[in-house]
């Protein structure tokens, strides 16, 4: 009986990223960054929908993606019934703790990518889909979304994230538009981060972060347990 245990997709480094656009509103299209980020971000999306699946009670076989028997007991031994990998709940749970990985709120943007992102042969295609997710936001048509999908899929904190994106480079060679950013931005303005200045990736004066799981503010409440 298998019973590897999940390994699962890192987040994309802030640097990668921001050179990623510097090169393309400059007119360059370096292929193989390109594939790095984008191939990264796909592993990273997968990783989400398997985690985000079992959180919702229909938990995935990570060697072949069968839907799997479940029990919130973590004692639970799940078994796949096409390949017989086995793990049990509390096992599944404690392999993703603490890494961010719950995507409930991202799945349409999150699918989206992840259908779509093999399917974009040329470096355009590819900037395009990248593009796209890491402006995605949690309870995207909401009137108050979430959170950006980026504090999901890129390394830093919710300001950190924040501060990146507001300074991503375009130009007249740029394959994407700065109107995403735009879009990006007055969202943000309505989200959970909103207390955050994305021009500096540090609160606004006398603002605290709107809940506990962002950023600077969990660090404080966990020194103070």
């Amino acid at each position: 009986m298998n019973h590897r245990k999940p390994t699962w997709a890192a987040k994309i480094p802030r640097q990668k990223i921001k050179r990623l656009y510097e090169q393309d509103a400059q007119g360059i299209h370096d292929e193989e960054l390109v594939d790095d980020v984008g191939i990264g971000l796909y592993a990273r999306c997968d990783s989400m929908l398997l985690v985000t699946a079992a959180n919702l009670g229909r938990p995935l076989c990570i060697e072949c993606r069968a839907e799997m028997p479940h029990s919130w007991q973590k004692e639970f031994v799940s078994t796949c019934p096409a390949c017989g990998w086995s793990i049990t709940t509390g096992e599944y749970g404690a392999s993703y703790k603490g890494q961010t990985l719950h995507g409930f709120g991202a799945l349409p943007e999150l699918q989206e990518y992840v259908q779509q992102y093999p399917r974009a042969k040329t470096y355009a295609e590819k900037m395009r889909r990248i593009d796209f997710l890491i402006h995605a936001f949690h309870g995207n048509l909401n009137a108050e979304p979430s959170r950006p999908t980026a504090t999901n899929v890129i390394e830093g904190s919710a300001g950190e994230v924040a501060n990146l994106i507001f300074t991503l480079a375009y130009g007249e060679h740029s394959t994407v538009t700065k109107q995403t950013l735009d879009a990006w931005l007055e969202k943000f303005n309505r989200s959970i981060s909103r207390n955050i200045d994305p021009s500096t990736g540090a609160l606004k004066e006398g603002k605290e972060y709107l809940y506990d799981g962002i950023g600077k503010n969990a660090d404080k409440k966990r020194d103070k347990k």
